[in-house]
């Protein structure tokens, strides 16, 4: 929801925006129209043009937000999924310092919705800030990241939840050295199945096991259906997915028994002949 631009050599970001104020009601971008900038304050005027969803932006060159990134069509699907009110809400710290989040849930659930390259510092900047966050990340932005990400993914596991998959050579996808450290829960939306339509999106655990990476697939349903009834969802799974690792874990140190040796195989049948008669 930013664009850069040099000026004086120092990248600005210039925001850009789905709601602005006009006289006390938040309003989207309309031809004509004019506004504020809800975080802010400043004026701001609506961009209704062919190539860009209709989006608000400053008048000039301002520093508003510099967490905000191009808003794609994709951000702008995904923000629909959410009542209007909870989009783009002014978020502050007990320091003052303040950020527009995505969406903010009312259960206090930050989503921001990552489309372009973002940088590890920005990336814990931003969840050390909102703290009660996750990400959606799009998994089609690079032509090979949806490819590789299926590629990497290990054997099933079954448990409850459902079933979770885990990743053994997560280093082969550029997708999770991007987000390997995130401490939140990740989302990677693929799109759309070719085969049957199915939307594949895939949660990555923030807390990696013995050096594995845990996935599960999750349906894009049960995922807006969590968030919008405000349920604790991750919190739960993550506790799911530590509980049966921690089985599979107690089940390998369990010392297996040694087959029978050929005298004892030969002892086994004559018993059972005998049983027989």
């Amino acid at each position: 929801m930013a664009t850069i631009l040099a000026v004086d050599q120092i990248s600005i970001r210039i925001l850009t925006m789905k709601f602005a104020d006009i006289q006390g009601q938040r309003r989207e971008a309309q031809p004509g129209l004019s506004g504020t900038c809800p975080s802010c304050g400043a004026a701001v005027v609506a961009k209704c043009g062919d190539l860009r969803v209709w989006h608000w932006a400053h008048r000039g060159i301002r520093v508003c937000d510099p967490w905000w990134e191009p808003e794609t069509e994709w951000h702008r699907n995904w923000k629909n999924e959410f009542p209007a009110d909870w989009q783009e809400v002014v978020h502050f710290a007990q320091s003052g310092e303040k950020h527009v989040a995505d969406v903010k849930t009312q259960s206090g659930m930050v989503i921001e919705f990552q489309h372009s390259f973002l940088k590890a510092e920005e990336r814990m900047a931003r969840e050390t800030f909102y703290r009660k966050m996750v990400w959606v990340v799009d998994g089609r932005r690079r032509k090979r990241d949806s490819a590789q990400l299926l590629k990497c993914i290990g054997p099933c596991v079954w448990g409850n939840p459902p079933f979770i998959l885990h990743v053994t050579n997560h280093e082969e996808c550029a997708l999770f050295r991007d987000w390997n450290s995130s401490s939140v829960p990740v989302y990677f939306d693929l799109g759309v199945r070719q085969e049957d339509g199915a939307p594949v999106f895939w949660r990555r655990d923030p807390i990696s096991r013995n050096g594995r990476v845990y996935l599960t697939p999750v349906s894009r349903d049960s995922f807006l259906k969590v968030h919008r009834e405000g349920l604790d969802a991750e919190k739960i799974f993550s506790e799911g997915v530590s509980v049966i690792v921690e089985k599979l874990r107690r089940a390998a140190q369990v010392p297996q028994p040694f087959p029978p040796t050929g005298f004892l195989q030969y002892r086994a049948r004559k018993r059972s002949f005998r049983q027989r008669l």
